[in-house]
């Protein structure tokens, strides 16, 4: 984890005011955080439940690019408590919600940690006036522990000229300078990129290096079969950089439902991953999805409540 002395330090005295912090916000949920871990950056407890992310869009969001969805499309606060989920990604690819956020984000203030994008397919915002957006929500938003760079490398990331940076929607100095702004606020805030498995280039490692952590993805669900294999590529590259793994409920790189054969498989590696400490965490994509009575979403569901308190590290 990229992180200066002077950060440790500002962490530190961040969890000092955490109860207080919690107090003010006031938030009731079965997912809330206890006074002792409230705040950005706040540690995970041991059950695989804590651990658990889902990928938010605005509903009616997935109709546009894949056309799927409909009259039963459900918003990203609905569709956590649905999937027994305590934490949220928001991810605002469609350009929406539109800003000013603050009414939009009522409906998130049961989960108990929320990111928000700054980079991600939205064309209506520059990534600069999305960073300053998102920076605006940081102290009315007091779940908010981070911000997301979705669909960050260009193509397979390959770098544009020899020896040169990867190719992606933001430069390693542009990064560092992102950091600035925000070991600036009043509280911690962590940065994380995506990842795809066709974006293994070791030049990634330079923008990896400057985030806290990493989403990684396997885009077509025929990779998945060699997800153990990609997931080996990318230790060798990023040995220590805390992961989280994505795990997709449709077939979005092919635009078809997948097969639950493989829902299983890529939530069996997630669990053993857990359990080794290979991976932090897990993102579930998507919250729109939740509203379309598909198989994949339904297990995902059930696979949640039966491993849900699991201790998965010790």
């Amino acid at each position: 984890m990229h992180e200066s002395n002077d950060r440790g330090l500002n962490r530190r005295l961040f969890l000092q005011r955490t109860a207080t912090t919690a107090a003010v916000a006031g938030v009731a949920s079965p997912f809330a955080p206890s006074a002792a871990c409230w705040g950005s950056t706040m540690p995970y407890e041991n059950t695989l439940r804590d651990r658990l992310w889902m990928w938010g869009h605005d509903s009616g969001s997935l109709r546009p690019g894949y056309d799927i969805g409909g009259p039963k499309d459900v918003g990203p606060g609905e569709a956590i408590e649905y999937m027994g989920i305590p934490n949220l990604c928001m991810v605002r690819f469609t350009g929406t919600p539109l800003p000013p956020f603050d009414d939009y984000v009522k409906q998130l203030a049961h989960a108990k940690r929320l990111t928000w994008s700054i980079v991600d397919g939205a064309k209506n915002f520059t990534n600069e006036q999305k960073k300053d957006q998102a920076l605006e929500l940081v102290p009315k938003t007091p779940n908010l522990i981070g911000f997301d760079l979705d669909d960050f490398f260009v193509g397979n990331a390959a770098p544009q000229t020899e020896g040169g940076e990867a190719n992606a929607h933001l430069s390693v100095d542009q990064l560092r300078g992102i950091r600035k702004e925000m070991d600036a606020q009043k509280r911690n805030l962590d940065l994380s990129l995506v990842l795809y498995t066709s974006q293994l280039n070791p030049a990634i490692k330079s923008h990896i290096d400057e985030v806290d952590s990493v989403y990684f993805w396997t885009w077509r669900a025929s990779d998945l079969p060699k997800l153990e294999e990609n997931f080996a590529i990318y230790r060798k590259i990023a040995p220590k950089k805390p992961t989280l793994l994505g795990i997709y409920m449709w077939n979005f790189g092919e635009k078809k439902t997948i097969p639950l054969e493989l829902m299983k498989h890529q939530c069996r590696l997630a669990l053993k991953w857990l359990r080794a400490g290979e991976v932090e965490g897990l993102i579930f994509h998507c919250t729109p999805l939740c509203g379309m009575d598909l198989e994949a979403v339904k297990w995902s569901r059930d696979w949640i409540a039966r491993h849900a308190d699991e201790v998965v590290r010790a």
